[in-house]
């Protein structure tokens, strides 16, 4: 493991610490006669209030896009010879960061139907493809600006974590040196 690796690593665990720390929960909402779950908020884990319940498919999304991001960098900043590099380490990240919003992009949050028609409050129904069969329904802006700068904030982490490392004995490499 190199030190970009284990930077990346770090980072990774940050991320999956706090999205643990900070769950998605549901409320429950009662409508004729039957309890409907709709996303609420992120509630500290510890300090829950009532009502409230655990949504374990936007949780598992959350993981699951946290380990194929840390894979998916781990494989990238491996360890290769200086003259087979296709990036730099921050060019990497910058790449990664631009293909991670495309992605954002291209499956918004959207809100439910109800929302739409502003028969109640807006709640959060679900990832679904920006040119797919759901295109008239308005986006839950909320949970797209969450994600848009949870990205920024951690694609800025990682740049500066991955800054040029010089060799024992080397004087660090100057400003606009390559990476």
């Amino acid at each position: 493991m190199n030190q970009h690796q284990a930077r990346l690593l770090a980072l990774a665990t940050a991320n999956l610490v706090l999205v643990l720390l900070f769950p998605p929960f549901d409320s429950f909402g009662l409508g004729w006669g039957r309890a409907q779950a709709s996303f609420d908020a992120f509630y500290f884990a510890f300090d829950v209030p009532g009502n409230k319940l655990i949504d374990w498919g936007l949780l598992s999304l959350e993981l699951g896009w946290i380990g194929m991001n840390a894979l998916l960098g781990w494989l990238l900043l491996r360890d290769s010879p200086p003259g087979e590099r296709v990036l730099g380490a921050r060019t990497g990240v910058i790449v990664g960061a631009v293909l991670n919003l495309a992605v954002m992009l291209l499956l918004p949050p959207f809100e439910n139907y109800a929302s739409v028609l502003r028969v109640s409050g807006t709640y959060f129904d679900g990832f679904f493809l920006v040119f797919g069969d759901k295109w008239r329904r308005h986006f839950f802006v909320p949970l797209l600006y969450l994600e848009v700068l949870w990205l920024l904030i951690n694609a800025a982490a990682l740049w500066l974590l991955c800054r040029p490392v010089a060799a024992e004995g080397e004087a660090p490499p100057a400003q606009g040196e390559a990476q």
